[in-house]
Order: C-alpha cells, then structure tokens, then sequence
C-alpha cells in the first residue's frame, strides 16, 4: 500500500495544461503539494505539461512507475489498465466515473477492469473514488487543493465528497493528518486492505473511516483482528435506516448490510460508531491529541455553575465515565488555594472572576486525587474572564497534566481567539460541555475494551452434522428453503438442545393416545411448512387436560387451518409436554456480509413489545457469551427479580453454545428463532418449545 502514500514515481494519465479539468488539477495539486518524485503527465498530444514533460503514453516513460493516477473517459479504462500492466505499473487509482454507481453498462465495464485487472496482477484503488494524500511526502491526488497539516490521523472515505469534508473540518481546525484515500466504488482494494498498513504507519495514531457498506465482511474482521499494531478505530457507518440504506446502494453500488449487526460488529472489535459527522470528528480530534483514559473517574473545572451542571449532567448520562468523588487531602487543597466562595467540590466552580492561575490551581490539586482519570475544563465568556490567558496557560502545562483533557470554551465570538490558541497548541477542545464530556467517555471506552479479555468459547463436543445434513437435504430435494417445527427439534436432538415430550399425530385417535403418553397437560399446533405463524391462523390449542379435549383440540386444529390457510400443506397436529419457566429468546441470524450473529432476550409476546435483544457474532468468547446476557432486562427476571426465584442461566448458556456450533457446522442454515425457549428453576433446565428454521436459497 505504499505506492498509494509515498510513491517514489507518478503517472497522471488523462493530465492537461487546463487547471480547471480535472487532469490538469490533479497535476497542479501535485506540484502545490511539493511532490519531489518523478511526475509524469499522460496525454495523447504529449509535448510539456505544466512545466513538466508530457508522455503519450505510460509505455512511452520507458521505465515503471510507483502509480498511475487516472482521469480519463469510462470508455477508456480498461485499455489504460493494460496500458500500465505493459509498462510495469502496478498499482492504480481510478478517479474516473460512470461504472457501476451509474447504470447497468457502467457495472459491465467495471467487471470487465476487475477481471482483467486481475489477470495482469494491477491493484486498484476505486473507480469513482476522490484520490489519496500523504503531506509529509508531498502527496495529493484528490479533487480537493486543501493541504492539511502532517498529523497522525489516517482516513478513508467511501465517499468523496465526505472525504472532502473531512479535509477542510482538519484545515479548519489545525488537525493533522497522516494518511488520506478515498476508494469509491471499492471494485478491488476496500477497508480491510489499507488496516494493515495505517495499523503499522509509525505516523498513525487513530484511524478514521466513512463507508456506506463493508462488502467483505470477513476480511475486514479479520484485518483489524490481525492489526500488528492496536490503533483506535472510528467509523462513520451511514445507510442507518432503510432510506440511507438505498441511497447508499444508490450512490456506490454498494450493498448495505443490517444496520443492528454493524453494531455488533463494531463493538466486538472495540470500533468507536460515530452517528454524525460532529461526533466522528470528536472522537478523532481526542484520540488524535489525548493520552489513553485509564480510570472512570472525571475532574470537573469550571469558572460558570450552570457550565458545571451541565457537564455533571452529561457525566452523570455517559456510559464509561462519571463525576470523580474528590478525596478529602483534594478538597483540603482547593479550599486552602481558591477563593473563599469557589465551590470546591466537583464540578469545581472556580467563579465567572478567576483568574488563569485559579484555574492551575485547581488543575494541580486534581491532578493527584488518585479517582480522577481525566478532565474537563470549562470557561464561559464573561467579561470578568480572560479566556485567552487560560488557553495559554492550559497550553504550557499540557505535557505536564497526566491525564488525558478536553476543553469547553462555551460561546461564540468572544471565545475564538481563546479557541485558536487551543487548536495551535493541540488541545483538544469542543464547542459545548456535552461534546467535551462524550470526547473523554468515547476515549474510556476504548480504552476499556483494550482490557477486556477473550477466552474462546468451549463449545460442546457434538457430532450433529451429518443428522442435520440428512433434514436439510430431504428439504432441498422437495424444493422447501424453510424447515417444519418437527424438522427443526430434530436438529435440537441432534445438537442436545432440549425439547418437551412430544409427537407427530395425523388423527384424532393417535391425538389421544400421544397425549395420554406424554402426560397432561399438553399444547397442540399445527405442523406445515407452510405456516409461519401458526396462532394467527388458529392453529394452536394450549391447555389440553385430557383425552376428549385432545380429539376435540385436533379437529378444532386442522378445520381452522383449511379455513384459513386452504393452499398450506398440513403434515398433521404436534403433541407437546406443557413445560413451566421464564420465556426467553434465542435466534441465529445469517448476515449477508459478517456471518452468524446470535440474538437473546425476552421471549414470547416480549419480542415484538419491548424489542430488547443483545446480539453477539459468531465466532465468540466465553466473556462476550456472559455479556450477550447479563447486558439485558432478561438477565434480571431470570437472576431472581423481586424474590422471585432464580432460572437456570447455566442451562442457557449451554443451549446458546449448541446453537453456535450448529451456526458454524451448517451453513445452509440462514436463520433459526427458538422463540420462547423456557427457562426453569435453577439446577432444573430449558426447553426449546419451538423452532422456526430458514434455509439460503
């Protein structure tokens, strides 16, 4: 990936003496971006460029070059990219557009480079993609004359004209960057092949990412689970909702995934999500300048009380870091160096009069309180205040604060100049006490994760493939891609999850005699691979307490689904021992790119209510397995809610390690809800009281 950062040589193929085309910007942008390789323009014509010696053609250079930079006419792609195979380049990015985010004829074509592209051993960066930039070697190839500062934040862009956006916000506000590329349409190099890189990029200390699908979902789990060097991560992942979903498909080509399993994902690889462009940028500015936060605790200095409440409130709201309880020798500090009416405990109200040397007071009493893990420091614009004397000071002591700290200078006009020095000495600091506060918890988080340890789940040792593969087939063969709910408790059985007694009846007769074997009471459904949702078509009778009810409870059965259903095919009645517990869920849902994700939660008619579920993905480890379950409301029903007794967790943990195993064993399988599995008391168990099954197509 070096050839995209720091090439020693570059071919811009479709330049032009005209700085307002696009191949005469990009060798404008080239030579303003003090580019001290070799440079050579591509153009038909040939003769000088810019200054510079023009070629007709790549071949025509007579030696390879680092990388190809193109700007011509879709048309004219796929014979430039064996133009650069000819000459020995090897690595190219296509800013050229209309390919598959166009038409139908614009896909054609950009398969048609892929694969020859691949023959030829060329790399491609793009089509339809922005460019790249690297400032320390002089490096710009986008559409965008903006030069930032040489910083260590990297960045990729699906988008460019997000990446656009992400260049002026780091101009703007004095934020350096490292490395910088966008990759559009993605048709070969995508996220996963530039983690490497960026991850051992000495000049690299965060990386930030905005895409609107991750199309290879494995690889990219695995480039930053293999990342030789740890390096925070924070991504703007659009297409949220199903309108953001189109648009995105729309724009790129690109195929959103289900916007639930990115967050799974994300967390599972300690990924920071960023909702909106402000908080991306937040959290790449306070990664970019901070320290990691190695305890929850936060020190609050204001010199404005209502500054103070709102931080407190914004602390008290986060998730990974609260209000720090000042030790006794702290508060002792600050009552004997503060004004006799500053608020001494935290927040800190240094009062709207203080001067900077009351603010490093405080700050240096802070500092040694061993609760505090990082602070916030807060100013209002008033006039007693000189704001521009405590961004100074706070600028000299920053190597000398141990901990990782965010400044709110809260205003506008009277706070810029206050803000400019802050920005120029990389202190980190945020328009609002919100933002400041986020900007540490988003760091905690992190940095929690970091320490977080994964032991690799021990899964029960099973030998259920070769059952389950026998069902799958018999299902394939009669061109069913859903399985019955006796097809699927086969599985269970064959896997040793847990079902009620139970049988498989086609009379009234057998109906009495199953029931009479299992024990009452008993529930009674229909079985049809054409019935998903058997209650809504009457197919289900609960409470059978003996033989009569049973006959009646079956015909009653298979003349509501004639009726009601009169196209399914009925397979007949199941017979199932009533068993008592706390309902939960459990499903296993196939994602197009990531693979299986697990789901548990509160069961039955809770599903849809409450819609609370944890999700994990598969592969996981026996600490996120804890956290899938404790993380919900069913965790504290089922620990003994308001003495109620205890449910057998254990049991469900077994029965979700079975579920992975059958996830990981049986592709075929798309989806698999149990729903409700009940939970009884602790030592006694679970059971598996229904099963829908999906089958890929």
């Amino acid at each position: 990936m070096l050839e995209f950062f720091s090439p020693k040589s570059v071919a811009i193929i479709g330049a032009s003496n005209d700085v307002t085309k696009l191949g005469g910007m990009f060798v404008k942008n080239m030579l303003d971006a003090g580019y001290k390789g070799k440079l050579c323009p591509i153009n038909p014509k040939g003769g000088e460029i810019q200054g510079l010696k023009a070629y007709t053609n790549v071949k025509e250079i007579g030696e390879p070059v680092d990388l190809a930079v193109v700007v011509v006419k879709n048309t004219l792609v796929l014979q430039t990219v064996r133009d650069c195979a000819e000459a020995g380049i090897h690595h190219m990015s296509i800013l050229s557009a209309g390919f598959k985010e166009d038409s139908p004829e614009g896909a054609e074509m950009e398969k048609e480079i892929v694969a020859e592209a691949k023959k030829l051993g060329v790399r491609i960066c793009g089509p339809n993609c922005f460019g790249g930039m690297n400032i320390r070697s002089g490096v710009n190839y986008t559409f965008s004359h903006l030069l930032p500062q040489a910083g260590n934040i990297s960045i990729m862009s699906q988008s460019g004209a997000v990446g656009s956006s992400i260049l002026d916000w780091s101009c703007a506000n004095g934020v350096g960057l490292a490395n910088f590329v966008t990759f559009g349409n993605k048709c070969d190099l995508d996220e996963g092949d530039f983690l490497r890189y960026f991850s051992e990029d000495p000049n690299t200390k965060v990386i930030g990412m905005y895409c609107e699908g991750i199309s290879n979902g494995e690889k990219f789990i695995q480039a930053v689970e293999s990342m030789p060097v740890k390096k925070p991560i924070v991504i703007f992942k659009s297409g949220k909702t199903e309108a953001g979903s189109k648009a995105a498909s729309s724009h790129t080509g690109s195929i959103a995934g289900s916007d639930a399993v990115n967050n799974v994902i994300f967390k599972k690889l300690n990924i920071h999500r960023a909702f909106d462009l402000d908080e991306m940028f937040d959290a790449l500015l306070v990664f970019s300048c901070c320290s990691p936060m190695k305890k929850d605790g936060l020190g609050i200095i204001t010199n404005a009380g209502g500054l103070g409440v709102m931080s407190a409130d914004a602390a008290y709201n986060a998730k990974y870091v609260e209000a720090a309880k000042l030790a006794p020798e702290t508060i002792a500090d600050l009552k004997a160096g503060l004004p006799k009416l500053a608020g001494i405990t935290n927040p800190i109200d240094i009062r709207g009069d203080a001067a900077a040397q009351d603010f490093k007071t405080a700050i240096n009493a802070v500092m040694k309180d061993k609760s505090v893990g990082g602070l916030v420091i807060m100013g209002s614009p008033l006039d007693t205040a000189d704001l521009v004397a405590v961004a100074n000071l706070l600028v000299s002591i920053m190597d000398d604060i141990p901990y990782p700290t965010t400044v709110c200078f809260a205003g506008g006009k009277k706070c810029a100049e206050a803000d400019a020095i802050l920005k120029k000495g990389k202190f980190p600091c945020y328009p609002t006490p919100d933002r400041a506060v986020r900007a540490l918890d988003i760091l905690r988080q992190y940095n929690i994760g970091l320490e977080k340890t994964n032991a690799a789940l021990e899964v029960p040792k099973v030998d259920g493939r070769g059952k389950v593969k026998a069902i799958i087939d018999a299902a394939y063969s009669e061109g069913r891609h859903s399985l019955t709910e006796a097809e699927g408790k086969q599985i269970f059985n064959a896997y040793g999850i847990p079902i009620p007694g139970e049988a498989t009846v086609n009379s009234a007769e057998e109906a009495m005699a199953a029931c009479d074997r299992i024990g009452y009471p008993v529930v009674m459904k229909i079985v049809s691979p054409d019935i998903a949702h058997k209650t809504d078509v009457g197919g289900v009778v609960v409470g059978v307490k003996d033989s009569a009810a049973a006959k009646a409870a079956y015909e009653q059965i298979m003349a509501n689904c004639k009726k009601n259903k009169p196209e399914a095919r009925l397979d007949g009645v199941s017979v199932q021992q009533m068993v008592s517990g706390q309902e939960v869920i459990l499903s296993m849902m196939r994602d197009a790119q990531f693979g299986p994700v697990v789901s548990f939660g509160l069961g039955g008619i809770y599903v849809e209510i409450l819609r609370e579920i944890s999700q994990m993905h598969v592969p996981m480890s026996e600490q996120q397995l804890e956290e899938m379950i404790t993380s919900t409301k069913a965790y504290k029903l089922l620990s003994g809610a308001r003495g109620m007794p205890a449910s057998d967790i254990d049991a469900i943990k077994d029965v979700i390690k079975r579920i992975v195993l059958i996830a990981q064993e049986n592709p075929e399988i798309t989806e698999l809800e149990i729903n409700p599995v009940l939970v009884g008391k602790k030592g006694q168990g679970c059971w598996a009281v229904d099963c829908l099954c999906t089958l890929k197509h």
